[in-house]
């Protein structure tokens, strides 16, 4: 899988399950652009789970500052 696609992989959840409306790249905020609290932490990874076939660990969102990190976690993750 590249990275474009796992990237329009986020752009998709970001936009049907968290309502996000914004353009989002890899340089791109989580927390400010996503407007992500705890429960739309969970939405989101829950939700990229099932989008890519795969299972965070715990601890992976730890850190995480920008949509190209969490690119990176998927990317890991990803068999």
């Amino acid at each position: 899988m590249t990275d474009a696609e796992i990237l329009e992989g986020i752009r998709d959840v970001a936009r049907i399950h968290l309502k996000v409306e914004r353009e989002i790249g890899m340089e791109t905020p989580l927390v400010e652009t996503l407007g992500l609290d705890s429960l739309r932490m969970i939405t989101l990874v829950a939700e990229l789970e099932n989008r890519f076939r795969v299972c965070f660990e715990a601890g992976d969102e730890v850190g995480l500052t920008t949509v190209g990190q969490l690119m990176a976690v998927v990317r890991r993750r990803l068999p």
